[in-house]
């Protein structure tokens, strides 16, 4: 009876190839029609970029930190018309003496100076106190002139010597056009590029479901080439969301809350089944064995490996959820502490990876599969390893640019990786199956021969 062990990579598809693919592909339609309405009803003016929360333990709270961006003076045909202010808009409500709102240097907040000294060095002192003991509300609204253009200023509540116990909505109003209003300094220009990596993801989609729907038709799914249409679906929606937030960001200044955590863990399930395939490719699973052989020293590795890459990216991703004034990244990474153990995992991946695929390209049953396998080895180590560098290197006004590059490099890989599984290239890739699964379909039934 020619019967083989199962994969433990089937295990994450348990929906089978028909059903999670058609619900995978349908969800992401979905996501199509919100994009396009959002995109429809997002064409008049933006707001400002607004944050709301309570203030309560120390004697001051940071509310938020913000960059105003002002437009040359005079405009074409009307020279030495003055630029437009900013505005700062403050509402809050106190219940007790002695606090006050402040606008400072974020230069002066890093510092780490004491309650007193940030009251010395802020620009703007607004007192909120009362003489009587009920809770009074107070509306301010601050004019920011053109001379802090591009200069990074934060909002604080403090109230020194004693603890803060405030509630606060601060909204900041950049005096540009309709993409520099409601952004600061460094997030200016996301929302354009995110316009565009929709109409990519759309591309991509549709090229990976004409794909898909061939090699369902023709019954030529094995649980690889699930896992990576799977993943390519969840990628696109991801950022079809995130473009969602963006736009309603660009509306109330606040965005979606729960649309940018479902965007952050479908960055989790992306990249964590794109990893699964680029593992899978490397050691040969369909292409040069069947599987990788059970209870053996190399899957004992692999099976460590795949845990350590999803349990730290799992923990990052949650972390990122918990993370308010992280409005605008769709990754689940943080710049902290937070995402150094998947970085630091995500990278030992693509090491693994690399040096699993020279081995094996170095064998003689992989001779015709071995450029196959090199250029997934190549591909695995400079996928996995780019991230952890580009998220180490950037800073905080760099973090568009890094956010550009580290969703060009996931366009990059879930690209490549379809043009090996396109329907034509598909059978000379993945010419060792699984008996039970074409060779032998009745075999646990005790039916082959």
């Amino acid at each position: 009876q020619a019967t083989a062990p199962p994969d433990p990579i089937a295990l994450l598809a348990p929906l089978g190839v028909g059903a999670w693919s058609r619900h995978v592909w349908v969800f992401q339609m979905a996501m199509a029609r919100i994009v396009l309405v959002c995109g429809l009803l997002s064409v008049r003016n933006v707001e400002a970029k607004m944050v709301m929360g309570i203030a309560d333990g120390q004697d001051y709270q940071l509310v938020t930190t913000f960059c105003f961006t002002f437009p040359p003076p005079g405009a074409p045909g009307a020279p030495g018309v003055p630029a437009p202010n900013g505005h700062i808009h403050s509402q809050t409500i106190v219940s007790s003496n002695g606090h006050k709102f402040l606008v400072l240097n974020v230069s002066d907040l890093q510092r780490g100076l004491s309650c007193e000294e940030l009251v010395k060095r802020a620009k703007v002192i607004e007192p909120l106190s009362e003489k009587t003991r009920e809770v009074i509300a107070y509306d301010l609204t601050l004019n920011v002139e053109p001379s802090m253009n591009r200069q990074n200023i934060a909002a604080v509540i403090a109230r020194c010597g004693q603890p803060v116990n405030a509630e606060y909505i601060v909204e900041f109003t950049n005096p540009g056009g309709s993409w520099e209003e409601h952004f600061a300094c460094s997030d200016q220009g996301l929302l354009q590029i995110y316009l565009w990596f929709a109409v990519g993801a759309g591309v991509l989609g549709a090229f990976a479901a004409t794909a898909q729907r061939v090699l369902h038709r023709r019954q030529a799914h094995n649980d690889v080439s699930a896992l990576f249409f799977a993943g390519t679906a969840f990628f696109v929606a991801r950022i079809w969301l995130f473009t969602v937030h963006l736009l309603v960001y660009s509306r109330n200044g606040m965005g979606l809350g729960m649309l940018l955590f479902v965007a952050q863990y479908l960055d989790f399930l992306s990249n964590t089944m794109g990893m699964l395939v680029l593992m899978a490719m490397v050691h040969g699973v369909y292409v040069t064995r069947p599987c990788v052989p059970p209870g053996s020293g190399e899957r004992q590795v692999l099976m460590q490996v795949v845990g350590a890459f999803t349990a730290t990216y799992l923990l990052s991703t949650l972390m990122c959820g918990f993370k308010f004034d992280a409005l605008l990244s769709p990754f689940g990474v943080l710049r902290g502490a937070a995402s150094w153990p998947y970085l630091i995992a995500r990278a030992w991946t693509g090491v693994f990876c690399f040096n699993r695929g020279i081995k094996l390209a170095a064998t003689d049953e992989a001779q015709q599969k071995k450029p196959y396998i090199l250029r997934f080895s190549i591909l695995a180590l400079g996928w996995l390893v780019i991230i952890p560098v580009i998220v180490l290197c950037a800073g905080e006004d760099s973090w568009n640019e890094a956010a550009l590059v580290m969703d060009l490099a996931n366009f990059l890989m879930f690209g490549i990786v379809l043009h090996d599984f396109w329907p034509s290239r598909f059978g000379t890739l993945f010419s060792c199956m699984k008996p039970t699964e074409r060779m032998h379909p009745y075999s646990e039934f005790g039916l082959s021969d």
